[in-house]
């Protein structure tokens, strides 16, 4: 049952690297110039400093945008990349469910196996499988962290 489950937990994690392997060549600035006003959008500079704000607009040699309620702009030769929020991470939010409700899910079938004497070892691998489920399902609902999409990337 434990290899059933790594090997779930390794064939979601290599699901999330095999999307993002097939991604085209990014680099094309009218990408960035049709992002709808408002997107969520994270950029980084070419100093390495990253910032996170609201989209406002593009012209062909900078970059509009609010960050901590101020307009920023930055021009193009300035970025390394910009990205823009597709929501909440939910890969990473099943996998975090799936481990907590698991460890859950184990402490329940050892209380169960502890306790009693007429289920045998059979409630200990049940609580993981059913922990480690409704532990992915609940993360997968909620997410975790942001999830963004390079939308340019400097040549």
């Amino acid at each position: 049952m434990r290899t059933k489950l790594f090997a779930l937990v390794f064939a979601l994690a290599q699901a999330g690297a095999a999307a993002a392997q097939d991604k085209s060549a990014r680099g094309k600035w009218s990408d960035v110039q049709s992002i709808a006003p408002g997107a969520e959008i994270a950029v980084r500079t070419k100093d390495g400093d990253r910032l996170t704000g609201r989209f406002a607009d593009a012209t062909d040699e900078a970059v509009n945008f609010t960050h901590d309620g101020k307009r920023v702009t930055l021009t193009r030769d300035s970025i390394r990349n910009l990205k823009v929020s597709r929501g909440r991470n939910r890969l990473k939010g099943a996998l975090v469910g799936a481990g907590i409700g698991g460890g859950a899910g184990a402490g329940a079938g050892g209380f169960v196996v502890a306790r009693s004497d007429h289920f045998g070892g059979a409630p200990l691998p049940v609580g993981i499988a059913v922990g480690a489920g409704a532990g992915a399902a609940i993360g997968a609902a909620f997410g975790l962290g942001k999830n963004y999409e390079t939308v340019y990337e400097a040549p």
